[in-house]
């Protein structure tokens, strides 16, 4: 009830915010022209692009399982982070898709935590070099327009997000909650967070595991920016290339707060506040943002499928086992009656 609560809470949240764009900041006959003018064909290719993509995350977090001795089929690691997104964008629940995806995977795994921390481990690992692009990229542009307050926004940003990183594996900062996990019968979720912190901090002996994270995940964001770059093209916007590897990083930090369904509301925002300034209409940049989504929608609903596709499956397999199950008691009890005979 709580979550269907929030959910729509946050539903709220989203109404509001793009209601507030569309009232003061967008006109709707200008945003009409945004998508009559779109270059479908190159916006296609980019969204092919994005499914790619969506590949290549799923192999990082293989390689994060493997370093924790987990021997994960990449099909099924592939199918899980599918139906993550499926359940993370339309389900009405607070829970995020990255926890959809760890709760199901973890019966593969021969230590259920090991989930969470792979994936907290491969998105930690992703942000941190999202931010490290912003970083190199902001210097030689703010030195070029002037605007040093875009620099010092990154730097601050980064400074926060690996801030709280540090917190949340700080094993002393844990033991200071313990009587409060004690005092209210959660000792078993306190030790799954010692678990947690301590599986995480192992993967820093997997050496040759985190390089490997580290070149994909470069990869990852590089190629994540040049597909939103790719859409930019196709509505038209006259953007430097080099600032989309500045604003994207910090669009998809704002998108992941709590505090919408879907990130919607939200990163409209973030897309005008950020792209207006730099030469875009606040109907491009609307028009950038929602084409952009609509990309994870085509996600989540493939996600739906697979979802579908893979229920289907197990209700074959359990039907067939439960045939073979009848079929090997009928064999013996026919073998009874003819031994009895």
């Amino acid at each position: 009830m709580k979550q269907i609560s929030g959910f729509f809470f946050k539903g709220l949240i989203s109404i509001g915010l793009i209601s507030a764009l569309l009232y003061w900041k967008v006109d709707l006959k200008e945003l009409g022209q945004a998508f009559q003018q779109v270059d479908y064909l190159l916006y296609i290719v980019s969204t092919l692009l994005f499914f790619i993509q969506q590949g290549v995350i799923a192999w990082c977090w293989q390689i994060v399982l493997r370093a924790q001795d987990n021997q994960i089929p990449f099909k099924r690691i592939l199918q899980v982070h599918w139906i993550g997104a499926f359940f993370g964008t339309f389900m009405p629940t607070s829970i995020g898709m990255d926890i959809v995806r760890a709760f199901s995977l973890k019966k593969y795994l021969r230590n259920g935590v090991h989930a969470m921390s792979s994936m907290f481990v491969t998105r930690v690992v992703g942000f941190v070099i999202n931010f490290a692009i912003a970083l190199v990229v902001a210097i030689p542009v703010a030195q070029q327009t002037g605007n040093v307050r875009l620099f010092w926004t990154v730097l601050v940003m980064t400074v926060a997000f690996c801030g709280g990183i540090w917190l949340m594996l700080h094993p002393r900062l844990l033991k200071l909650f313990a009587p409060l996990f004690q005092r209210f019968k959660l000792d078993r979720i306190y030790q799954k967070l010692v678990e947690f912190q301590e599986g995480t901090k192992e993967l820093r002996h997997a050496k040759s595991a985190m390089i490997k994270l580290l070149l994909l995940s470069l990869f990852f964001q590089i190629f994540g920016i040049i597909i939103i770059y790719l859409v930019g093209l196709s509505l038209g916007l006259d953007i430097a290339f080099q600032h989309y590897f500045i604003i994207i990083p910090l669009i998809t930090t704002i998108t992941i707060l709590p505090l919408s369904v879907a990130g919607i509301g939200v990163r409209e925002g973030a897309f005008v506040f950020f792209l207006v300034p730099l030469g875009a209409t606040e109907s491009q940049a609307f028009s950038l943002s929602l084409l952009v989504f609509a990309q994870w929608v085509g996600m989540a609903l493939t996600g739906g499928i697979v979802y579908w596709i893979s229920g289907m499956q197990i209700s074959r397999e359990k039907n067939r086992d439960i045939n073979n199950s009848a079929a090997i008691e009928l064999e013996t009890d026919a073998l009874k009656t003819k031994t009895l005979g």
